[in-house]
Order: C-alpha cells, then structure tokens, then sequence
C-alpha cells in the first residue's frame, strides 16, 4: 500500500459552522469564569476541532452509508461491531499459513478487509487518509457562547434537582482551515474520499456533542483537491502546490 509512491490527494478549504457545536474538553483548572464544560481550544485560545474528531464523523457517517451493500460494489463493516470485516482469528490464521512471508500475509489481509478500513485504517493497516487538525481561519474573533444545561433523570423524565450545568459553544459563523491528504488512493478509494468531500459541502454532517439538540451543523466550501503523480512529484517536492495540480471533477 505504502511501500512505493502512486499518487497523493490533497484537499484544501474552509469549514464553516453553520451552527454552533461543542467539542469539549474536561475542565483542567478552577477559574470560577469558565464553562463546567468548556470547548477544546489551541495553545493561543482560539477554537480546535481535533483531526481525529472530525476524521472519526466522517468514518462513522459513510460506515452508514455503505453498511449492508447500500451502495452497490462498496462494502463497510460498523465499526461498533463485535464482528469486523476480518476478525482477529483470521489473521492469525493467515500469519500462521504464510509464516514470515510479510508481503503475502498483509495482501491477504488487505484484501480481505473492507474499503472503509481500508481508505481509513483499522487495527491491522495504516489509514490512506490523514486528517490535520482544523485551526481557526485568519482573522477570527476569539468569543464563545455559554449555554445552560439540565440534566435529566431517566426514570421520571424530569429534571433532576442540583443537575444545572453550563456548557460552551463555538459560535455559527466561525471558520475552519481543512487540510487532508490521502496516500496511494486507488479508483474505490477515491469514490469514498469524493463522497466524504460531497457530503461536507452539501451540509449533511454534524460535529461535536449535543447534535441532536441542533448544534453542530457544518459546511465544506472554498474546497480545492490537487493530485499529485509521478508526472508532476518533482515540482511539487521542490515548489509545492500549484494550479496545474488542481482537480476539477470533485
């Protein structure tokens, strides 16, 4: 999969919060002023959402999409599984047949693993994509809602009493850097990884807690996907990224 350079995918934009949405963090100190369950922020205080977060919606929302054969040719285990697409006894087994024969042993694994682990990893193969954490855009504003909270005993259906809390939210507007690459990506991989692209550009994924409350909703936009080969390696090794790289068909 990794062992010689095919090609490398890169997918630049903006994310965009069309709504507020939480991603939180534990509360690590004892300021009075701060949230009871404050938002992830960078070093400088401004907004973060992990690449591993955002990496795991996608993961979870095409899993969905291709789980049962939804999507004819594609096929996806669920990752809450207690039974993935090659169990644990099976590549025992095939490590056992080709004994230190590496090349064969990660073949048959590979194939016999589906396209969602394959395009973004499982316990036995490296992810083709990597996902860098989003840091805010140029030019914004560090400032954070504060919304309240109650919890809520299961067996009334009522608010419990001393259950008040408050939470903070990045607010709508706030704007994303995204920047993700994809390694050595074959034609199924790149349907999978266009698919993610169209589905963040439509709207149709939420991020962080408390979704279904309406926060979360985010938009993919200002998106441009480059690709790189063999034909053009050297220019983008020593000067980058460039227009001629550009792909228009996603």
């Amino acid at each position: 999969m990794f062992e010689t350079f095919i090609n490398r995918y890169i997918l630049k934009g903006i994310i965009v919060a069309e709504k507020p949405f939480h991603i939180g963090k534990g509360r690590d100190n004892l300021d009075p002023t701060e949230a009871d369950t404050p938002v992830i922020k960078d070093a400088n205080g401004y907004p973060l959402i992990p690449g591993s977060s955002f990496k795991g919606v996608l993961r979870s929302t095409i899993e969905r999409l291709l789980y049962n054969g939804n999507i004819e040719g594609f096929t996806s285990c669920f990752i809450v599984n207690k039974e993935p697409c090659i169990s644990d006894k099976e590549v025992k087994e095939i490590k056992k047949k080709n004994k230190e024969n590496y090349r064969v042993i990660a073949k048959e694994i590979y194939d016999k693993s589906c396209n969602v682990c394959r395009l973004f990893g499982s316990n036995n193969f490296q992810a083709k994509l990597q996902f860098k954490d989003l840091n805010c855009a140029e030019g914004t504003k560090k400032y954070y809602d504060i919304r309240d909270g109650v919890g809520i005993d299961r067996d009334t259906g009522t608010s419990r009493d001393g259950a008040k809390y408050n939470y903070e939210v990045t607010p709508a507007g706030t704007k994303f850097e995204l920047y993700i690459i994809g390694d050595n990506l074959d034609d199924k991989d790149l349907s999978l990884f266009k698919l993610c692209i169209n589905l963040l550009k439509s709207g149709d994924i939420s991020i962080g807690g408390m979704t279904s409350r309406g926060l979360g909703s985010i938009r993919l936009i200002d998106e441009k996907l480059y690709k790189v080969d063999k034909s053009n390696l050297k220019e983008y090794a020593f000067n980058g990224l460039n227009e001629e790289m550009r792909c228009e068909d996603v």
